[in-house]
């Protein structure tokens, strides 16, 4: 019925006038790099309408007849409030939890206690999405529900384990790591739990316990459980990747040989941590849930993969200049010292 056609042209209108608007300004004179607060301003309200009427198409494509307003607004929820969670996320913690992080000495506790619950923002959003994504079943196929999770899910995961990397001492990163850990095995354990007390707090009504779990919300689960294990792993070694290619680009008194020893040290720690909760996550939810993780990824692993690589990718793209800019903020030493990298 031409909805991606009219998607793809939308997106493509909004494209063409942010370069346009960048283009004008770089050919005036008034800017030619990093665009100030004000002069973004007429680009992220060109973005945001660009998907508000991406998301009414969608609606007014899905809707069904003799629909009134109230289920149009409802069904417009259910398609936005899973990417706007993402832009929400990333608002906060860039806006609120890294400037307040950064003004941390470096052996304060509160640097700590601000990087151990930071990540509990995140944790109602996405049963919030959950909860909506579960519901759109004349929209998605169970398959496939858990792409439009991923993004929240990854970002979520890069933005947070940032803190955890910046921490210098590593039994700092050992304590929050193992916090980390426990409280996703909570978070996943406790998945329909979760979504049963939201569920009922959204229709207004009671509901009997296990009435939630439906074919449908057991198949999501298990996407969400095998997409954390594969976003977390990931977001340890690219952050703690790329805090280590900025400290041998940028500063002069670090050895490669001592980097690539401080790299592999920390992210083993991480990762061995990350993977002892996975499998205390997996064991319970297998064996006690009753959830079909393994027979999932034997399935459908590659789609995962697959999934996992574009997210990555996009999402490493759109948060880079936000870690970047908590590593100049982390570094002490001026950086104009020319760069040794012949491509940066």
């Amino acid at each position: 019925m031409g909805v991606k056609r009219k998607l793809i042209l939308v997106a493509c209108l909004a494209y063409l006038l942010d370069t346009i608007y960048r283009v004008v300004l770089q050919a005036k004179g008034i800017s030619h790099s990093k665009l100030s607060t004000v002069q973004k301003l007429p680009l992220n309200i060109l973005f945001f309408l660009s998907v508000f009427c991406g998301a009414c198409l969608l609606t007014n494509h899905f809707r069904p007849l003799r629909t009134s307003c109230k289920e149009k607004l409802a069904l417009f929820l259910k398609m936005t409030v899973p990417f706007c969670s993402i832009i929400i996320v990333a608002v906060a913690v860039v806006t609120i939890i890294y400037p307040l992080y950064n003004k941390q000495s470096k052996e304060s506790i509160l640097r700590l206690v601000i990087a151990l619950f930071a990540p509990l923002i995140g944790v109602l959003f996405k049963v919030v999405s959950r909860i909506l994504v579960q519901r759109q079943e004349n929209i998605t196929h169970p398959g496939y529900s858990c792409a439009l999770l991923a993004p929240l899910y990854c970002v979520s995961a890069i933005m947070f384990r940032v803190l955890q990397a910046d921490l210098d001492s590593l039994q700092s990163m050992a304590v929050l790591g193992l916090i980390h850990g426990a409280t996703e095995v909570i978070e996943r354990s406790t998945m329909v739990v979760a979504d049963h007390i939201c569920h009922v707090i959204w229709k207004r009504t009671s509901a009997p316990w296990g009435s939630f779990r439906t074919p449908r919300c057991e198949r999501l689960m298990a996407d969400i459980t095998i997409m954390s294990m594969l976003y977390e792993s990931t977001a340890i070694v690219a952050v703690n990747g790329l805090l280590y290619v900025y400290q041998y680009i940028y500063l002069q008194d670090d050895s490669l040989l001592g980097l690539l020893r401080s790299f592999a040290i920390a992210t083993s720690v991480q990762l061995v941590i990350e993977w002892f909760f996975t499998s205390v996550s997996l064991a319970i939810e297998t064996r006690y849930q009753n959830i079909a993780v393994m027979t999932v990824w034997q399935r459908r692993w590659k789609r995962h993969s697959l999934l996992a690589i574009a997210t990555t990718m996009l999402s490493a793209l759109w948060v880079s200049a936000n870690l970047l800019d908590m590593a100049h903020e982390r570094f002490e030493e001026p950086l104009n010292q020319p760069c040794k990298m012949p491509f940066a």
